[in-house]
Parts: structure tokens; C-alpha cells; sequence
């Protein structure tokens, strides 16, 4: 072949065409190469290969970068499907599947020609000149983030016309590569080499500790560092060793393994009638080699991470391999200790606080078949596995499987069915509240649905106590944090040394400060969001973008000091827990605890073995935790995110309180459940109280119907944001007329309309909702085939303060 056809990490719905030099012609799909690009040089994948080209100009390939592809037949398969129903690029898809600092670029560097140069500038041309002056040296993209989006690149251009600055080229080598250590090699037979040696024998006879460390070690290598530490040897000893040929110093790849400090003991349990029936129908098809998918209905605490392991045991049997995905990474200590406890290090784990390096070596580990597990969230799934005959998505319904912030923004669910399609496996889906269109599909027999009714230990579900905060309100001069009986709960745990699970949705001291005297609130200068208070460091943030200011002691409008925190955040409990319950120990767990490498595993840690009496959280401890001395669990409230305009707002309250209660009572003692909220008679908080999934579905699906929601109407939404309102509001109609003229039997168009927030990092968001037409476009593919011909034109144009944004099958939406 001649030819190859190259993508890139771009949103380019096209491949470009390179020549293939003579030295490369061994190329293969799957590849990385790097090529010239514009006036740029990138890192590309090679995804087709040709024999003759239309083109009469081809630039030829620079390098290549790998020895054999990285990306095999099955997983280009897969991410050019991606990019076809999630609507990306096929090169921005394959990036799902790579380890991350790889790539190898080209970037400009600017420098200023001059400094103090006597030349009339504008404000902005002034402010950049000064960013660089007192940054010299620096990329494009650390100036543009510096000084926000806008006009940034029209700015350079000037500045560079005008002979201010200038550019200087700078390849970027890959971030991440194999791990090279020093390390002392032992010889199998050093028991005999020693005695060669007249005087290292009379060193080990001063030093018999030495020679016990290393005889016990024969046939092994030790880390140098760590030998030295051991032996407390001076590095000359060592190489005179070395030298001698009584061991030898060698550069050895060296894997970098994630520290998991938590630890789960290894378990026999036994398995009840309703958990050995799901395992043995899930096995048995495993054994045919064809692809089913099932829904495991199970209740909480009805024991399916063990159902799992079972079921896994048994896949690993057939020699075939296996991806288990969890919902956040706040799961990740649990349930990877959990399945190292049986598997040991036959595990390959990933998740986003793993440095590039050890996702890399986790990455590498199932490349090369060292693994046959991978376990993690939803980055996992392109773990590249060969011969997968199992996929197991637990907790299916979390909406964290969902990619929100870059394209392509796949579900990892649904890509996970597409996955074990692909290689005939078997694909289970779990959970005690499954998503509606994952529960509506098992009706329609697209899924097997099986059930677990019962608790694995025997138990019973939580009773669930609903406290009216209206009545607390009523009989308290200030809002009320605790209801009376919550108080009361929490008390009497305290007293019988049981542990107590406390849930705010919402981290944070306060949402929001406003003044008492004029009604100001303060919002961020870059997003339409009020500004969240926090204590640990007096400052107001912005969670969406993650602008900080210091928290005024005066109103900034009118300058009264009459100000309030309005709304009630994880660190404001914790105060008030502190204040009430002085002895009581309380961890706190939410984005600003968990910042720190390793402080899951701390947290969790320290609960689990009784050294706090409560743990309070976010909604990341409401899943999958299993502590057997937690009797009491309370949500503060249950009415955080139940009036958002989100036609899945129900769902969710209903999911996050099902799924919480379900962490009391896990053990031999019963537990309780309160909710606190203003709503006690909102439908999705009464079928919470009495743990019923099927009643609130039958419920939530009429409404779905009668307003052609999903399950029942696939959804896309487009997302315009622009720096400047107008661009945002005029592109979105530009976009919107021709998909309303010639889709209007394909699907009902909803907007343009502002976004629920509607501007998000100095851009302003405007988009256009579409619900697919089931009868004349059941898959969707003519609808998004549409939206390819009309959204065409728009991503052909550079821009770099107009961007727009397609969320196929969104898990938020008006």
C-alpha cells in the first residue's frame, strides 16, 4: 500500500491522506504517526490503507511511531461507531482509546521582540503584551487560558504584525512512556557464586544479615534503592558486587501500580437460593458464546457484587477476559479490594486520579494479555482486552457514565451492549434502581430481566422515616438543619456505638451569600451561577469554572455588613455536628476532601474500622458502600435537585434516596433511614419511603409518554455557546431553521432557547432540543444524518469563540 489514511484528535469529520515513504511501507492500521498538519506537525492514527490517492499533492509521512498497532481491528470497529452515533469525529472517538500523553506535537512558543516598546495598543493588545512580558517563553495555549477566551488569536496576529513578538517551534515528545529503575538482580545460584569470592565472604561474615537477605531473595530482583535501605550497603559495595559478578545492577521496566489503602478480607460466603440461580443462568449462556445482555434487578444489599465475582470466576475458567465498570471513582477502594481479594493481582484498575504513568502500565498490562480483569469507571471499558466474555455495568443507572464535557459524549452503558456484540459476550447490567430505559427495555425483552427480592444476610430493608421540614420550620425561630428525630437517631447511635451515614447533596458551606439589606447575591463574572461560600478558606467560589474570590465582609452593592448564607452545604453541617455531637468523630466526604491522592481510601478506611462515628457526604457516598455497623442513615434534603428543569429530576431523587437508605442495616443490626424535606408528598420521595421501584416506575412513565420523553422518544440536544450573546442566539437560528423545514416528520424542534445555565465560562449557551419521531426514525440514524449535512458548514469554520456541542442521548435535559 501507498497510501494511508490519517485521523486526528480534531473535530474533523474526515480522514486526510499521506504519502507512505519506502522505510515505513510495514504500517498498519491502528498505528501512530506523526505528520505534518497545516503548518503544524501532530501525532495521527492510520485507520485505512490505499493504493492510489485523488489527490495530486500528498505530504509524506515523518515517523512512525509505534512498532505494532496500539489500536486493533475490533477497537477501531468500535470507536468509528462511536463517532457515528454519538456524533464526533472518528479521531476525537479513538482518543477514548489511547492512554493519555502519547501524543508527540509541535507548539509556539511566544516571546516579546522588545520590552516597554513605544507603540500605541489597545486595551487587550495591551493586556497580552504584559501576560507575555511577565511570562516569557510560554505556549499559545497557556496565554489563551491566561487570558481567557474572546479575541485572543486576532490579538496575537496584531501583536505579531506589528513586530512585537515572535514565534519559536517546539516539538513536544510523548509524556508518558516504559519506567526504567535500577535494580540489584540476583542470581538463582548466588549460594555458590559467593564462595568464589574469599573476600566477600569474610564482608558476610561481619555482615550475616546481609547474606540471610539476599540468599532468601535468590532468583529475584530488588529495586536498588530499596536494597540499599535493606542491606544499609554504601553504593560502592554494590557495584564492587556487581563487578565481582555476585549480582548484577540492570535498568528493568518497572510497573507503577496505583496504592489501594484499603484492604477487604477475603470472605466464604454463602451463596442463598436467589443469588445461585442468577449465577447459574448468567454462566451457562457465557458458556454458548453469544452475546445476551441482562438486567440484575437486585435490592440493596442483596449481595451482587458478589454475584458478580462468581460469575467472573467462571469466565476466567473459559480463558476469556473481563471489564467490570463502577460509577465514580469514590467506589473504587471497596470494590477493587473486593475483587483483589479473590483475584489478587490479576486486576488492571483505572480511574482518574491515577497519574498518566500508572494508567499507562494498567493500559499496557491488558495491551500485552499480563491481565484478564480491568476495573474502573467508564474509561475502562476501552481497557484492550482480547477475547471478552464478560461486561459487567453495576450500578447502570449513574449518570456518570455518561461523558458530558468532551466529545465524543458517549454513554458507556449503551457502548458497552455495542462492545460485547462485538465479541459475543455477555453483558449484565446492575442495579437496585435501574434507569428507565434500561428497565423499559428488559419489558420489551431487549434485556433479560432477573431479580434478587431479598438481602443477602438475611435482613430487612431500612425502615424509612419521612421528617415534614415545614413543621420543623414552625416551631424554630432560624431554618432547621437537623429535624427533632433525626437529632434523636443520631443520639441514640452515638450511645450504642453504631455508625450513622449522613447525606447533603450539596458541598460547600452555603450556596450562596445575599445581602439583607438590598437583595444582592453575588454571582461569577464568567458563568450565570451565584457564587458558593466555602469556610476553609473564606472565599466564594464558582463551581462550574472555578473562579475564587475572598468572601467580603460588606456587601459589595450597597455595603451593608447584613449578610446571610443562604442554603445549607456539607461544611455547614459538619459545624453544626460538631457544635451538637462535641465527642462524636465526623468525616466529611465531598470534591474538596477528596482532592488529595489516596483521601477515598483514608476516609473509608478510617470509617470502616470504627475510628469515626459518622460519615457525611455528597452524593459519591450514597452507592455501593457496605459498612455493616452503619444502623442510621439521614438525608438532610431530599429536595437538592428535585426542581430543576430536568425531565430525569424525579428519577434521580429517587435513585440517590433508594440508594442511600440501602447503606443502613447491611449487617446483623436493623437499620433506619430519615429524610428530611419540604415535599414529604412528592410522589418520588413516598415510593422512596416505601422502597418501591415498580410503583414509582409505573408512575414517572406516563409522564415520560405523555410529554414523548425517552424511553419512549430517543432525544439530541445542541448546545451553541459564543462569547458574544448575539453569535450565540443567531447561529443557534441559523442551525435550527433548516432542521425544522426538512426534519419535520423526523422530529419535534424545541428552541432555540438559553440553556438552564446559561453561561458557563464567559460563553453564552443557547440550544435547540430535538425528540426523535419512533415511527418514521426508530434508530435515529436519519435525524443525525441531517444534522451532519446542516451542522456540516459550522465546523468547517475556525472559530475560537464559537462552539457548538451535540449530546446524543442526554442524561440532562429540559
Amino acid at each position: 500500500m501507498t497510501f494511508a489514511e490519517v485521523v486526528f484528535n480534531l473535530p474533523l469529520n474526515h480522514s486526510f491522506t499521506y504519502k507512505i515513504p519506502p522505510q515505513f511501507i510495514g504500517v498498519v492500521a491502528g498505528c501512530r504517526v506523526y505528520v505534518p498538519f497545516g503548518k503544524r506537525v501532530m501525532t495521527g492514527v492510520v485507520v485505512d490503507l490505499k493504493d492510489k490517492s485523488s489527490f495530486k499533492s500528498v505530504k509524506d509521512i515523518i515517523d512512525v511511531l509505534d512498532e505494532k498497532p496500539l489500536l486493533k481491528p475490533d477497537i477501531l470497529q468500535l470507536t468509528k461507531w462511536i463517532s457515528s452515533y454519538y456524533m464526533s469525529s472518528w479521531g476525537q472517538a479513538i482518543q477514548l482509546a489511547l492512554p493519555k500523553g502519547l501524543d508527540e506535537f509541535e507548539k509556539e512558543n511566544i516571546f516579546l521582540v522588545e520590552e516597554n516598546a513605544d507603540i500605541d495598543l489597545s486595551e487587550q493588545q495591551q493586556r497580552l503584551y504584559y501576560l507575555i512580558a511577565d511570562n516569557p517563553g510560554k505556549s499559545k495555549t497557556f496565554y489563551r487560558k491566561k487570558f481567557g477566551t474572546g479575541s485572543f488569536y486576532t490579538i496575537v496576529n496584531s501583536l505579531h504584525e506589528k513586530g512585537l513578538i515572535f514565534f519559536e517551534t517546539e516539538k513536544q515528545k510523548a509524556r508518558v512512556g516504559v519506567l526504567m529503575r535500577h535494580y540489584v538482580v540476583i542470581p538463582q545460584n548466588y549460594d555458590e557464586i559467593k564462595l568464589t569470592n574469599e573476600k566477600f565472604c569474610k564482608y558476610l561474615e561481619k555482615r550475616p544479615e546481609v547474606d540471610k537477605l539476599i540468599s532468601e531473595n535468590s532468583g529475584t530482583s530488588i529495586l536498588l534503592s530499596d536494597f540499599q535501605k535493606q542491606t544499609r550497603m554504601a553504593h560502592a559495595t554494590i557495584q564492587k558486587m556487581h563487578h565481582n559478578g555476585i549480582v548484577s545492577i540492570e535498568q528493568l521496566a518497572t510497573e507503577r501500580k496505583p496504592e489501594i489503602n484499603y484492604n477487604e478480607k477475603k470472605e466464604n460466603f454463602t451463596l442463598n437460593n436467589e443469588q445461585t440461580s442468577v449465577i447459574n443462568e448468567i454462566v451457562r449462556q457465557s458458556e454458548l458464546d453469544q452475546f445476551k445482555s441482562f438486567l440484575l434487578h437486585g435490592i440493596t444489599g442483596s449481595g451482587k457484587t458478589v454475584v458478580y465475582i462468581e460469575i467472573l470466576k467462571k469466565v476466567v475458567e473459559q480463558g476469556k477476559s473481563a471489564i467490570i465498570l463502577i460509577p465514580e471513582i469514590a467506589l473504587t477502594p471497596q470494590t477493587v479490594s473486593r475483587f483483589k481479594a479473590v483475584f489478587g493481582d490479576k486486576i488492571a484498575v483505572f480511574h482518574s486520579k491515577m497519574s498518566i504513568g500508572q494508567r499507562y502500565d494498567a493500559w499496557m498490562a491488558c495491551y500485552s494479555g499480563q491481565v484478564k480483569i480491568a476495573i474502573g469507571p467508564r474509561s475502562a471499558l476501552f481497557a484492550p482486552m482480547d477475547n471478552i466474555g464478560l461486561i459487567v455495568v453495576d450500578e447502570e443507572h449513574e449518570q456518570s457514565y455518561k461523558q458530558t464535557e468532551t466529545a465524543p459524549l458517549y454513554n458507556a452503558r449503551d457502548v458497552s451492549l455495542y462492545w460485547g456484540r462485538q465479541h459475543n459476550a455477555v453483558v449484565v447490567l446492575g442495579s437496585a434502581t435501574p434507569s428507565f430505559e434500561t428497565y423499559y427495555n428488559a419489558h420489551q425483552k431487549k434485556h433479560t430481566l432477573l431479580k434478587i427480592e431479598n438481602r443477602a444476610t438475611s435482613g430487612f430493608l431500612p425502615e424509612v422515616v419521612l421528617a415534614d421540614m415545614r413543621k420543623e420550620k414552625s416551631s424554630s425561630k432560624n431554618r432547621a438543619v437537623f429535624s427533632k428525630i433525626l437529632l434523636e437517631k443520631i443520639e441514640d447511635r452515638l450511645n450504642k456505638k453504631e455508625q450513622i451515614i449522613l447525606l447533603q447533596n450539596r458541598r460547600g458551606f452555603s450556596s450562596f451569600q445575599q445581602c439583607l439589606h438590598c437583595g444582592f447575591i453575588p454571582k461569577c463574572s464568567e458563568c450565570e451561577v451565584t457564587l458558593t461560600y466555602h469556610t476553609y478558606d473564606n472565599k466564594l467560589r464558582c463551581h462550574y469554572c472555578g473562579l475564587n474570590i475572598p468572601a467580603a465582609k460588606n456587601c459589595a452593592n450597597c455595603g451593608s455588613d447584613e449578610l446571610d448564607n443562604k442554603g445549607i452545604g456539607t461544611q455547614q453541617i459538619q459545624e453544626e455536628l460538631a457544635n451538637r455531637f462535641k465527642n462524636a468523630v465526623v468525616l466529611r466526604m465531598d470534591q474538596d476532601t477528596t482532592r488529595a491522592k489516596n483521601a477515598y481510601d483514608q476516609i473509608l478506611g478510617t470509617f470502616r474500622e470504627g475510628k469515626a462515628d459518622i460519615l457525611l457526604g455528597t452524593q459519591m457516598i450514597s452507592k455501593g458502600l457496605d459498612f455493616p455497623n452503619v444502623t442510621l442513615v439521614g438525608v438532610i434534603s431530599a429536595d437538592v435537585g428535585l426542581s430543576i428543569p430536568d425531565f430525569r429530576s424525579s428519577e434521580k431523587i429517587f435513585q440517590l434516596l433508594s440508594q442511600v437508605a440501602g447503606r443502613a442495616g447491611r449487617g446483623d443490626k436493623p437499620g433506619e433511614v430519615v429524610i428530611q424535606s419540604y415535599q414529604v408528598q412528592h410522589y418520588a420521595i413516598q415510593f422512596a419511603k416505601n422502597h418501591d421501584y415498580s410503583g414509582f416506575f409505573n408512575e414517572e412513565i406516563k409522564h415520560r409518554e405523555t410529554y414523548k420523553y425517552p424511553p419512549f422518544n430517543r432525544m439530541i440536544i445542541i448546545t451553541v455557546s459564543a462569547s458574544n450573546i448575539s453569535d450565540a442566539i443567531s447561529k443557534a437560528r441559523e442551525i435550527s431553521t433548516p432542521i425544522r423545514i426538512h426534519g419535520k416528520y423526523l422530529c419535534d424542534l424545541t428552541g432555540p432557547a438559553p440553556a438552564a445555565i446559561s453561561k458557563i465560562k464567559n460563553l453564552y449557551r443557547w440550544q435547540i432540543s430535538l425528540k426523535i419521531n419512533k415511527k418514521y426514525d426508530p434508530a435515529g440514524v436519519k435525524t443525525r444524518q441531517l444534522l451532519s449535512d446542516v451542522l456540516s458548514p459550522f465546523t468547517k469554520q475556525k472559530s475560537n469563540s464559537l462552539f457548538i456541542n451535540i449530546d446524543v442521548d442526554p442524561v440532562f435535559g429540559g
